[in-house]
């Protein structure tokens, strides 16, 4: 098997869809505290096993739901939703990536929204960690991935 760059695909992934579903420019950036509005995480199964914590300040989560949402502000009950799929597609658009170099499938659970990195259930002992941070004119977002491939 050939060594798989995972922070890599994440990164592209991010940084193409972002571009391409709401027209924002993600600019990579070294590691930084950021103040969390928001955290969403899922998971993934199978020969890739996985917990991607994503985590947004308050401006660049309006920008995102807004940009989901055709430049309206929708309401406290879908910007949940809206900020979900963002993260279900970007992160199904690399684990798809990540399926096709394995030769095996894995699958993602549904994203979901939580208060803080301490209530996420992650067995990282045995995982790798690929920290991925970006920058844009809203506001920054950082990308935790914990992984392990059996």
């Amino acid at each position: 098997m050939t060594e798989m760059k995972v922070g890599k695909i994440f990164d592209d992934a991010f940084i193409s869809i972002s571009k391409k579903l709401i027209s924002l420019d993600l600019r990579r950036k070294k590691e930084e505290i950021i103040s969390v509005k928001c955290m969403e995480f899922v998971k993934t199964k199978g020969k890739f096993n996985s917990t991607i914590i994503c985590g947004f300040s308050s401006d660049i989560f309006d920008a995102i739901i807004i940009g989901m949402n055709d430049g309206k502000m929708p309401s406290e009950d879908e910007k949940v939703l809206y900020i979900n799929e963002y993260v279900n597609i970007i992160c199904g658009r690399a684990l798809s990536e990540i399926n096709n170099r394995l030769g095996r499938t894995s699958r993602l659970t549904v994203p979901m929204m939580c208060s803080d990195k301490e209530s996420i259930d992650i067995d990282d002992s045995e995982m790798e960690n690929e920290v991925l941070f970006y920058e844009t004119e809203f506001g920054n977002i950082e990308v935790c991935i914990y992984y392990k491939i059996i």
